[in-house]
C-alpha cells in the first residue's frame, strides 16, 4: 500500500519529502558499475530554474555544459570540449543545439523529480543516518528501482541534503538484475553565483556532430542518470543501431539481451569521452556483444587456428 500523501504540507506517511529548492550548487560522483568501467566521474552543477538556466561540468570542468532556456525563441545548449584532431590532442571545441518548439531546452537538475517518490525507511548509509526515499516503474520487461538517500544535519524536519541516489535494474524476461548506477552528492548549496552561467563568449559555436540521434546524450548527458524514466536515449538509440548494422534477432528474449549490451557500451564511451583523454571511443558493429564474446573475439584474431 502506498504512503499517504499530503498536498497542502508535501508529507508522506508523516515524513516531509525533501525539497532541494529552485536554486542550487552541487558536486558529485557518477559510477556505472555495469558498463565496464571501475572509474568515477565527478560532476559538479549549478541549477537555477526560476532563471530557466542550469550549468553541468564534467571530470573538473574538462568538459562544460551551459543550459539556457532564455536563449533565441527555445532555448539552447551550448558545450565546450576537448576534441581530438589530427595534429591536436589538446583542440578545444564550441558546441550549440538549439531547442525547438517541441522541445525547447529546460535547465537540467542534478537530483531527481522526487513526484511519486514514497518514504521506504531509515537507514545508516555510509555512517550517515539517512531518509531512503524509493520510486519503481515499468516499461515492457524492465522494472528500475530508484532510491534517494537524503540527510537532514539540523533534525527530522530541517531541509534535506542529497547524500546517495542508485538506479537498479531487474529484467522481467531475463530474469536478472542487468542495470546498475549509483551517484554520490557532496558540497549542496542553497546559493549559487549569476556568472558561472555565461558561456564563454566570441566563440564560434558549431554544430553538434552526427549522428543527430546521439546530441540529446552529447550535449546534456546527466538526464539519463537523474531522469526515472525506464526507456533512456541510449535504449532509444538501439533502434538506430540494428537498422544501421542490420541486427534481426532470434527471439526476444536475445532483444533484450543484445539491448542491454549496447546500452553499457554507449554509457562507457560516452563517459569515456567526457574524462578528455588521448583518444576517443564511438560505436561499432560489435556493440551489441557481451564482455565474455569480445574477448572470444578478440582470442581468435589474435590466435587464428
Amino acid at each position: 500500500m502506498a504512503e499517504e500523501r499530503t498536498t497542502e504540507d508535501a508529507t508522506v506517511g508523516g515524513r516531509t519529502v525533501p525539497d532541494f529548492g529552485k536554486i542550487y550548487h552541487v558536486k558529485g560522483e557518477l559510477s556505472l558499475p555495469h558498463s565496464g568501467d571501475s572509474k568515477l566521474e565527478p560532476f559538479e552543477v549549478w541549477y537555477d530554474l526560476e532563471g530557466n538556466r542550469s550549468r553541468i561540468d564534467y571530470h573538473n570542468s574538462t568538459v562544460r555544459t551551459f543550459l539556457i532556456g532564455n536563449d533565441s525563441d527555445y532555448g539552447a545548449i551550448f558545450k565546450v570540449t576537448p576534441f581530438i584532431t589530427d595534429t591536436n590532442i589538446n583542440a578545444i571545441k564550441y558546441f550549440q543545439l538549439k531547442g525547438t518548439k517541441e522541445d525547447p531546452i529546460r535547465p537540467q537538475a542534478a537530483l531527481p523529480d522526487l513526484q511519486d517518490f514514497e518514504f521506504e525507511k531509515m537507514e545508516d548509509y555510509a555512517g550517515v543516518q539517512c531518509e531512503v526515499w524509493k520510486k519503481v516503474t515499468q516499461a515492457g520487461h524492465k522494472k528500475n528501482t530508484y532510491r534517494l538517500w537524503v540527510k537532514r544535519p539540523e533534525g527530522k524536519d530541517s531541509p534535506a541534503v542529497p547524500y546517495h541516489f542508485e538506479m537498479v535494474g531487474f529484467n522481467t524476461l531475463l530474469q536478472s538484475y542487468n542495470d546498475n548506477y549509483m551517484i554520490d552528492y557532496s558540497d549542496f548549496s542553497s546559493q549559487t553565483e549569476s556568472d558561472v552561467f555565461t558561456p564563454p563568449g566570441e566563440m564560434t559555436y558549431e554544430e553538434f556532430p552526427d549522428p543527430p540521434e546521439e546530441h540529446q546524450i552529447l550535449a546534456n548527458p546527466l538526464q539519463d542518470y537523474v531522469s526515472t524514466s525506464p526507456v533512456s536515449h541510449a535504449h532509444r538509440l538501439f533502434g538506430r543501431f540494428k537498422e544501421d548494422f542490420e541486427r534481426q534477432y532470434e527471439s526476444e528474449k536475445e532483444h533484450e539481451e543484445r539491448e542491454n549490451y549496447f546500452v553499457h557500451t554507449q554509457r562507457f564511451v560516452h563517459s569515456s569521452n567526457r574524462a578528455g583523454l588521448s583518444y576517443s571511443l564511438g560505436i561499432n558493429d560489435f556493440a551489441d556483444r557481451s564482455k565474455a564474446e569480445l574477448a572470444r573475439m578478440r582470442g581468435r584474431l589474435c590466435f587464428p587456428e
